[in-house]
């Protein structure tokens, strides 16, 4: 199911991801001249934050949004060392084998049903030596919100999100060959203050295609503001040769 993102909408709102984002970029140890990609590199947020590190380096943005890409676009208008191409993360990517430094990717892989794909994809972009970092929604995201959204009638209209536990992710690193560092998940639960900006969150982050009406139920059930997001964070390495 796509959704028509609305990158002014994303990038206005209070989010986790920008957190998440950050802890993602932070783990790398950049020499500065590396190829970076973002897979599912959205509005360039974290591309932005990462591309400070890399000074003599360059970013990659991959994304299947129009929208997601046009924004990209604009936030590095003019800037050399950034790209965005078009890309479905589960097919293959739209770069040279063995050819990048570093992966990263925040809030993207819970997108795709079949994970093998992406991480397969993933390990045949990365020069031998070189390290994909990665946040997603893991196994019991939104637990509570999603027996909201089916209390009301509505899980029908949700994406099929699919959120991987560790042992589902350790076997399809090493499948694609993949040497893992850290696999974990991590209870991050958020709360909105404002009823208003919760209800804006709703609308264009997590329940697009419900109704107004269903959305206000939702925010009924879940009266407390409080979303209980669990992130899966990996981080591996592909074996120098």
């Amino acid at each position: 199911m796509s959704v028509n993102w609305q990158p002014v909408q994303y990038d206005s709102l209070p989010l986790p991801h920008e957190k998440w984002g950050a802890r993602v970029v932070a783990g790398f140890e950049f020499s500065g001249s590396e190829i970076l990609v973002d897979a599912g590199c959205g509005t360039g947020r974290d591309a932005q934050l990462a591309l400070s590190r890399l000074p003599e380096g360059n970013i990659i943005g991959l994304d299947a949004s129009p929208s997601m890409r046009v924004a990209f676009q604009q936030r590095f208008s003019g800037d050399g060392q950034v790209s965005v191409l078009a890309a479905n993360l589960d097919e293959p990517w739209p770069v040279t084998d063995g050819s990048v430094d570093a992966v990263m990717s925040v809030a993207a892989f819970h997108w795709i049903p079949d994970h093998s794909r992406v991480w397969s994809h993933a390990a045949t972009a990365l020069k031998p030596g070189g390290v994909i970092r990665v946040d997603a929604g893991g196994a019991g995201n939104l637990t509570r919100l999603l027996a909201a959204v089916d209390e009301v009638g509505a899980t029908p209209l949700l994406p099929s999100w699919h959120y991987a536990g560790v042992d589902e992710t350790l076997g399809h690193l090493r499948a694609a060959g993949l040497e893992p560092v850290t696999v974990e998940l991590r209870q991050t639960p958020t709360q909105f203050d404002d009823d208003l900006v919760y209800a804006d969150y709703l609308r264009s982050i997590v329940l697009h295609r419900l109704t107004e009406i269903q959305r206000m139920q939702v925010a009924s059930i879940m009266a407390d503001r409080v979303v209980d997001y669990v992130r899966l964070e990996v981080e591996a390495v592909k074996p120098s040769d």
